[in-house]
């Protein structure tokens, strides 16, 4: 299938994923880059530059969030579903509507917090770069917003006629070959 096969909105959904995609890797790779050069510069130059250690922490922090954020789905997360993954498939949905539930609760409510202490980091600044606290982790709100806006909208497929999909897709079950 084409970029050119796809409607409109799917089209912009698709791109918006490779986009996220791409970042990610091109995270992932400045990170490899930086600490290959690092290890160069510290053991092969005897001229170690600390600005590449917080360079690395930086994009591997950035990298880890906006991945988990942006482009992982629901299955890929690291999760322990012995128990889940035995149980029929109304009893997942409902634990799946609890457990969201309750995560959009305390995210939400822990959200106001986390942006104020963000803003508030303006003030600070890294060691070696000099660059904003603020802007350094602004990462965390970013991260919760859109966990929050994904988890609002599986709670609306879970609770839906369509519920089948969405649990397919947290469970990374085909509906399709189980019909």
């Amino acid at each position: 299938m084409t970029d050119n096969d796809l409607k409109p909105g799917r089209r912009a959904e698709f791109g918006f994923q490779r986009a996220t995609e791409a970042i990610s890797a091109l995270c992932m790779l400045a990170v490899f880059a930086l600490f290959v050069i690092g290890i160069g510069m510290r053991y092969l130059a005897n001229r170690p530059l600390a600005w590449i250690d917080e360079a690395v922490t930086l994009l591997s922090v950035w990298g880890t969030f906006w991945t988990a954020a942006f482009v992982l789905k629901w299955p890929e997360h690291i999760a322990f579903d012995v128990v889940f993954s035995n149980l029929r498939p109304g009893v997942q949905r409902w634990s799946l509507l609890v457990g969201s539930i309750g995560f959009v609760v305390l995210m939400g409510a822990a959200l106001p917090g986390l942006v104020d202490y963000t803003l508030f980091l303006w003030r600070e600044r890294t060691d070696a770069m000099q660059l904003r606290l603020d802007w350094v982790y602004s990462i965390f709100p970013i991260f919760f917003v859109v966990v929050l806006v994904r988890l609002a909208w599986s709670l609306r497929q879970l609770a839906s006629p369509g519920w089948k999909d969405e649990l397919a897709r947290w469970t990374g079950h085909d509906p399709e070959a189980e019909r």
